[in-house]
């Protein structure tokens, strides 16, 4: 879905002096984890490429996108991210099992015009060891004094550092036992932060067909099973709108972003607070819908904050599939990483 014509590459370079990247040991290989400074190519991006003036879809006024690539293959598979309160710093995972860390950088009005000190780091299993192919599809984040990655494959959250990002031995933490309802490829896709320890997880897909994917809201060991309906509209052979990343809003609602393909969409869903707290089906509203011609691609990851003069800013994340995993080559395919934000207005 590459949008490569009539583009002018802003390329910044980011090599921290006296710093190499590291190779990780093989699994059992003593814990070295890479680490260390990544090059990457930033590039700007428009809303809607054929129509360059076009600034808004639904309540979202668009402030400014990047299109991020690195020749380093350890780079890519982006798939959720976390920003820090005052937006200065971004936090990512990928689907090849490594942290992804970046300062992020705005103009006078507020746009995303710019990242740097790009960062990656290899996640540990809970002996301080890399994690080995199978184990390390992470998919979903979230920050709450700790780094909480969610993990396809082999279903399970672990804790990790915030500071240093990432860093430690993994530390496992309760999620409900029923997630083996989740799909072979369709785990933990989607995790938010509800507040008071509380957590929303919501699966990708459920083992069989079905028109739902199984949820969860709770902590520790107290979980309320719900059912997230699946949305069907213009996709091929029936495939539906997935969730794939969620976060709470300000004001206490969720927001969730929803994935289809073939053919290649997304649409921002809310879920209302008071539905948070219920039972059965939950009940999400559409907000907006992205569709060609529009800028997307496979948008797996959704933040907001608030900023100084009290916006609501969305930021999406696309994954790419082009990091490069345990015995496989990446950059491959015509995806890309995509960084967008947006100021949710009404």
């Amino acid at each position: 879905m590459s949008d490569r014509g009539g583009r002018l590459p802003s390329v910044v370079t980011l090599l921290a002096a006296g710093l190499a990247a590291v190779a990780a040991l093989p699994p059992g290989g003593g814990g070295l984890r890479a680490e260390g400074a990544l090059a990457l190519d930033v590039a700007p991006v428009p809303l809607d490429a054929s129509e360059p003036s076009r600034s808004s879809v639904g309540p979202l006024r668009y402030l400014g996108g990047l299109h991020l690539q690195s020749a380093d293959d350890r780079f890519g598979g982006l798939s959720d991210l976390r920003v820090s309160a005052d937006g200065a710093r971004l936090f990512a995972v990928s689907d090849c099992g490594r942290g992804f860390t970046a300062s992020l950088a705005y103009d006078a009005e507020g746009r995303l015009v710019g990242l740097g000190d790009a960062r990656l780091v290899d996640l540990a299993g809970p002996t301080g060891d890399p994690l080995g192919l199978g184990d390390n599809d992470a998919e979903s984040l979230v920050m709450d004094g700790d780094l909480e990655v969610g993990f396809e494959g082999r279903t399970r959250v672990q804790a990790y550092d915030e500071s240093p990002a990432f860093g430690g031995a993994a530390r496992p933490l309760p999620i409900p036992v029923a997630v083996g309802s989740c799909g072979r490829n369709g785990g933990l896709e989607t995790m938010a932060d509800l507040g008071a320890g509380r957590r929303l997880l919501v699966c990708e897909s459920r083992r069989g067909p079905s028109t739902t994917v199984p949820a969860w809201v709770g902590k520790g060991d107290l979980w309320e099973e719900r059912d997230y309906p699946l949305h069907f509209e213009g996709g091929w052979a029936g495939e539906p709108f997935r969730p794939t990343g969620a976060v709470r809003l300000p004001e206490g609602d969720v927001l969730v972003v929803e994935r289809r393909f073939p053919p290649l969409g997304a649409r921002l869903v809310r879920l209302p607070q008071a539905g948070l707290d219920g039972r059965g089906r939950f009940e999400p509203v559409e907000i907006a819908r992205f569709e060609a011609p529009l800028t997307l691609d496979n948008f797996e990851g959704v933040d907001a904050r608030r900023d100084a003069t009290g916006r609501t800013l969305v930021y999406l994340l696309s994954d790419d599939n082009g990091c490069s995993k345990s015995g496989s080559a990446g950059r491959t395919g015509l995806q890309r990483t995509l960084l967008l934000l947006f100021a949710l207005e009404g």
